[in-house]
């Protein structure tokens, strides 16, 4: 009996790490076979799929895969069919009541989450940077304030744009160099960040 603990003790490490592999390998087979089974339901359930459409649903969900649905099936149909989405799904993205239509792929977004440190004011900078045409400065909608952060332009200018858009719309950005006291390089100045 002591030699069985003293083996116990010398192999303590080893042991747990056995059965932490062990249990890994059950629990991965035992979701595979779940994930399997489901996939099974869903088409062993189909007598008839000519009156179904397939839609290929992944991201977080708990068993992405392709599924036969009704013809008027809507988003949320899919996800009760597939078991539901993650903890991390970002469903706030999605349309839960679109109708889906044969063929359609869904992918379940995942929430970003913040990272440390960083303060709205970063976040919308960051935002702005990635979003290209969103962060410019539309010259034919744009406000006085607005128009009066682009470089160079200031209130007598923005004013000049302003008077001139309400008689012509500018259909390039180029057009602006029509204002009055707006040159070639006045315009170089602006170019990138302005829009019609």
């Amino acid at each position: 009996m002591n030699k069985v603990k003293e083996i116990i003790l010398k192999y303590k490490a080893y042991i747990i790490c056995i059965a932490i592999i062990i249990l890994s390998i059950v629990s991965i087979a035992i979701q595979n076979k779940d994930r399997k089974e489901t996939l099974k339901v869903n088409n062993s359930e189909l007598e008839n799929k000519e009156d179904k459409i397939a839609v290929y649903v992944s991201g977080a969900v708990k068993n992405p895969g392709v599924y036969y649905l009704d013809i008027n099936s809507r988003i949320y149909n899919l996800l009760d069919i597939c078991g539901g989405v993650e903890e991390n799904a970002d469903i706030s993205k999605l349309n839960l009541a679109q109708k889906l239509n044969d063929s359609d792929k869904i992918e379940v977004p995942i929430k970003k989450e913040s990272f440390e440190g960083q303060n709205d004011d970063e976040e919308l900078e960051e935002l702005k940077e990635n979003d290209g045409k969103s962060s410019k400065v539309n010259i034919n909608t744009a406000t006085l304030e607005e128009l009066k952060t682009l470089n160079g332009i200031g209130e007598a200018t923005a004013r000049k744009i302003i008077d001139y858009r309400s008689e012509n719309e500018f259909e390039e950005i180029e057009d602006i160099m029509n204002v009055p006291g707006i040159g070639e390089s006045k315009f170089n100045n602006i170019k990138e960040n302005i829009c019609t």
